[in-house]
């Protein structure tokens, strides 16, 4: 049987408050109140954007989900683990700060924000899935505490994965920085004959791995993190990949860790994407108004998280009439593949029904 895809159409000219409204309409519709119990300690996994960035979704705007958690008598904490990139969320402090900052707090929401993975992005548990690129994942301890997860993704583009929502939300997004980093691992940069000598890759490396030569940049594949900042700083398309082959091992890692994730959640996780201010890239970028590459749909929810990023990538596709791959321009990367490899290994169906809300 297919599964339920609960769809309803909104759009950042709305308002927040009328957004809140809307996911809280779409989270009565699709039932998911079943997912939750009293004194559950709820994980609300969220982005809060990059300092500087200003495409994330608000806080205000997930309100409304925070209250239906209330109303079900459970304990709900908004949160998120450290990135691996050198920025302003590396570290616990610094992220609270930035969390703080964008109205991810007690104030806002009614509800604490806590990083997942400690002080450091250490604090894990190692999960077994015994899947085909992993038989053990690494992800923040809180996830693995928690007795529920509502998970609340942002739809945008990804210069490695393609897109970034569900799937990416939790394998990436909940894997300590360990985790991160074995994930990363499969993609494998150089620098090509675009190079200018900016300096700007290098300034940028985390990993401390890149060094400029008398022609162009080089990056020591020893030091090198995958992480793939270099690439995304570059402004001359100098930083290469072979996308058909390594995209596809960092998706399938996404897709496995996000298996981790849910190993103890079944029946105890709801999945929304808010497919609003889609731009080509992800809200770890700190430049604040980023171009969209399509105008506002909706916001999708399923107990699927593999229904629920399929359905999303449909509806973007079917909005501009174009593949995704066009839309970030990066006609050699299959986004698919975190899709199918998730539903080759038993996380959720690519078939669905989508039901809409109005």
């Amino acid at each position: 049987m297919d599964s339920s895809v609960y769809f309803i159409k909104a759009s950042i000219t709305d308002g927040e408050k009328s957004i809140s409204r809307k996911a809280q309409k779409l989270f009565k519709a699709g039932n998911f109140s079943q997912c939750f119990a009293k004194n559950d300690f709820t994980a609300v996994k969220v982005h809060v954007g990059e300092d500087g960035n200003n495409t994330y979704i608000t806080a205000p705007c997930i309100k409304g989900l925070i209250d239906e958690l209330f109303s079900l008598g459970t304990m709900p904490f908004v949160t998120d683990s450290s990135t691996l990139y050198v920025g302003h969320r590396s570290n616990a402090v610094n992220h609270m700060v930035v969390a703080d900052k964008h109205g991810f707090n007690l104030k806002t929401l009614g509800v604490p924000f806590i990083v997942s993975d400690g002080l450091l992005g250490a604090t894990e548990k190692t999960v077994e899935i015994n899947c085909p690129r992993n038989r053990e994942v690494y992800i923040g301890a809180e996830y693995d505490n928690c007795q529920s997860i509502l998970s609340i993704a942002h739809f945008t583009g990804h210069l490695a994965s393609g897109f970034g929502a569900t799937l990416k939300t939790l394998g990436m997004g909940c894997a300590s920085k360990k985790g991160k980093l074995k994930q990363h691992a499969s993609l494998k940069l150089s620098i090509g004959k675009n190079c200018t000598l900016c300096g700007e890759c290098l300034k940028h490396c985390p990993g401390d791995a890149i060094t400029l030569g008398k022609i162009r940049a080089h990056i020591n594949q020893d030091k090198c993190i995958g992480c793939a900042e270099c690439m995304a700083f570059c402004r001359f398309s100098a930083v290469e990949c072979n996308w058909c082959r390594e995209t596809e091992a960092l998706q399938q890692n996404i897709a496995e860790y996000a298996l981790g994730v849910l190993k103890n959640k079944k029946g105890k996780a709801a999945f929304f994407n808010f497919i609003l201010s889609v731009t080509k890239d992800c809200d770890c970028f700190d430049t604040p108004d980023m171009r969209k590459i399509v105008d506002d749909i909706g916001i999708v929810a399923s107990a699927d998280p593999v229904a629920v990023d399929k359905a999303s990538l449909d509806l973007v596709e079917k909005k501009t009439g174009r593949k995704l791959q066009e839309l970030i321009e990066n006609k050699q990367l299959d986004p698919t593949c975190q899709i199918r490899h998730a539903e080759s290994i038993g996380l959720g169906s690519s078939k669905y029904e989508l039901i809409e809300i109005r």
